[in-house]
């Protein structure tokens, strides 16, 4: 981190460690089931040792950072973390091993995101405060990639549903921004599911 090299002993033991391994002691050691003291970031680091770059991945575990993520309502960490199953290809390792409780998790993650998000429009428009458009627009726009994603959603009417609800929410309250970009997240989904490649494929 300052810039100093690393002996060449730590390189060498760095090589040849097993980071998914490395994960779970760290999980069972300081957390355990009940994953006490842990915070949104270090789930997520012991989330990306667990996955990235690595064939086989320690399924249980990743569970089990999903379900924690989720009971402790880290919106924003449990948005990173289906971004890095994504992009660690995990999503795809699961589909092809038919994990489908990984997938299920994924996917349950991303209603309680929406739930989230849901809850605090509300709270939000109940109690007269603005939104930020520029950043809700950029989280929008990052859930409704991973609602997107081959593998996780095999429904997602109710994500299109929800997103037009607080569109006509925020509409109606005067908030014609944060209601257009809801109504975008909606029509982004629909296009998404009614493209004829993706009914194709989803139907083969």
């Amino acid at each position: 981190a300052m810039g100093l090299p690393l002996p060449h002993s730590d390189l060498v033991q760095l090589s040849v460690m097993h980071f998914p391994s490395y994960a779970r002691t760290i999980w069972r050691n300081l957390g355990g089931s009940s994953s006490r003291g842990f915070s949104g970031r270090l789930l997520l680091l012991l989330l990306e040792l667990g996955v990235n770059h690595h064939n086989s991945v320690d399924w249980e575990l990743f569970v089990l950072i999903f379900s924690e993520l989720r009971r402790l309502e880290l919106p924003r960490s449990l948005l990173l973390a289906c971004e890095c199953a994504i992009q660690s290809s995990a999503v795809s390792l699961a589909a092809s091993q038919k994990r489908l409780d990984v997938l299920q998790i994924v996917a349950d993650a991303t209603r309680k995101i929406t739930e989230l998000i849901v809850s605090e429009v509300e709270t939000n428009v109940g109690a007269e405060i603005g939104f930020d458009v520029l950043e809700s627009s950029s989280t929008l726009h990052r859930l409704v990639t991973v609602i997107n994603k081959d593998n996780i959603i095999s429904d997602p009417t109710w994500f299109v549903q929800t997103f037009s609800d607080l569109s006509n929410q925020c509409r109606v309250r005067g908030l014609k921004p944060m209601g257009s970009e809801f109504m975008k997240a909606a029509i982004r989904i629909t296009n998404h599911i009614t493209d004829p490649d993706i009914f194709r494929n989803a139907s083969s």
